[in-house]
């Protein structure tokens, strides 16, 4: 479907990966992107080549509530509706369960579940109360194949994506109808991005060198894939998802 006139995007989690190949997936279609990052810095080499009123570059931390009112109230000055909010920011680390303090792990859900939640609840809003009566709004989680099964290493990481991926299909039911608000869950495969080559954090779990554990295979299995061919290539994954926006 082509639409009449250039969407608005607001997009999180921009300085690299899914928001970055988002964000430009976007622009090289000619719709309009509000770009938030923690360090919007990192996106000046795209800044240099489009007007404000291509794209509006906003710092965001996720887990800062008021921080992510602020940005939707200065996408409605600048713009006056939001279409479109991808729902990307997220941190990955690579460490067996036990060797990771609780204080990080629950920094990761932070980010990934709770801020997630956060974003969503005021696209929401925004969608019924700010844009125009009716027009209502896509929302695109961004979670992960990997919530469907859990792995050794990223543990803490699929379990944030499976509680978001649990949210969002309630959400997507309790929305009303007359709200016109849809929600697009996606749940990428392996894809060449620059987490995919993270190291832990914290020093492995001493049990992780045992034999009989399963995360020594898991790191040869990790190191030997990373360095293969078999990751999707992100553009290749955008571009279906930008695809998907466009139906309805």
């Amino acid at each position: 479907m082509t639409h009449s006139t250039p969407r608005v995007w607001l997009i999180t989690g921009c300085s690299n990966g899914f928001g970055r190949a988002m964000l430009e997936e976007v622009l090289r279609n000619g719709e309009i992107v509000i770009a938030t990052l923690r360090e919007p810095s990192a996106l000046d080499d795209l800044a240099g080549k489009y007007l404000p009123t291509q794209l509006l570059l906003l710092p965001l931390d996720v887990t800062n509530e008021a921080q992510v009112k602020s940005v939707f109230a200065q996408a409605k000055d600048a713009f006056g509706h939001v279409d479109v909010v991808y729902n990307n920011e997220a941190q990955l680390f690579l460490q067996e369960l036990e060797a990771i303090p609780i204080d990080r792990a629950r920094a990761l859900m932070d980010v990934n579940f709770w801020g997630a939640e956060t974003v969503s609840f005021e696209a929401v809003r925004f969608f019924k109360e700010e844009n125009q009566k009716g027009a209502g709004g896509m929302l695109v989680q961004v979670s992960s194949m990997a919530e469907i099964k859990g792995i050794p290493r990223p543990g803490f990481y699929t379990t944030t994506k499976a509680a978001l991926n649990s949210f969002t299909e309630v959400l997507a039911q309790e929305v009303l109808p007359a709200w016109n608000i849809r929600l697009l869950n996606v749940h990428p495969g392996f894809v060449h991005v620059p987490t995919l080559s993270c190291e832990g954090l914290e020093p492995p779990a001493l049990c992780s060198w045992e034999p009989a554990a399963a995360t020594p295979k898991a790191r040869c299995g990790w190191d030997a894939f990373v360095s293969s061919d078999a990751a999707s290539e992100i553009e290749a994954v955008t571009q279906r998802v930008w695809s998907v926006t466009q139906m309805g």
